[in-house]
């Protein structure tokens, strides 16, 4: 299986990835969060025009490829001296394919190359729900631990009951 990250640039990607978080946020979320809450969701969150607007703000998406096609996809925003990875989806026929790791291991890759820059990035810092235990355990899997539970109050009567997980970035190891 070939993997690759590929920027989000273009409005045919933006769309793209809108299309993907509807795919993956109504079959994976309908078991933690009501259709009303998946829809006000989608909408705030992973519309084109939030995409487009997310990206002004400097969140940076990324398209996940598997044997070139859309696998997933992810999202993150440098804070500091931390990654915030915002997004992390995986399509469900791609599951359990290591995607998710490889697309960890990519982000600390890139972070802890000095050729880029971002050595001032000690750590990735994510949000999950309380009840999704599958990414709970996945994430735990790779190294992130549990720092905190926060309420959020996302507006339009929603609130999310997330845990703060984060991982510290191990440098990658360069050769002379």
């Amino acid at each position: 299986m070939k993997f690759d990250v590929m920027p989000v640039a273009t409005p045919k990607q933006i769309l793209e990835i809108e299309e993907a978080a509807n795919h993956v946020w109504h079959n994976y979320y309908k078991d933690i969060f009501s259709p009303e809450q998946i829809d006000y969701m989608l909408k705030k969150y992973q519309s084109v025009e939030a995409l487009q607007r997310q990206m002004e703000e400097q969140y940076v998406y990324y398209m996940l490829l598997s044997d070139d096609k859309l696998a997933g996809y992810m999202c993150f925003k440098i804070k500091t001296d931390q990654v915030y990875l915002s997004r992390l989806y995986i399509k469900a026929e791609f599951r359990r394919q290591g995607l998710a790791r490889k697309t960890i291991a990519h982000l600390e890759s890139y972070f802890s190359n000095p050729e880029h820059g971002c050595s001032h990035i000690k750590k990735i810092r994510l949000h999950v729900e309380r009840q999704n235990s599958f990414a709970i355990n996945v994430y735990e899997h790779l190294g992130f631990r549990k720092v905190k539970p926060v309420d959020t109050d996302i507006g339009g009567g929603f609130v999310c009951q997330e845990y703060i997980m984060e991982r510290k970035i191990i440098p990658v190891q360069q050769t002379v």
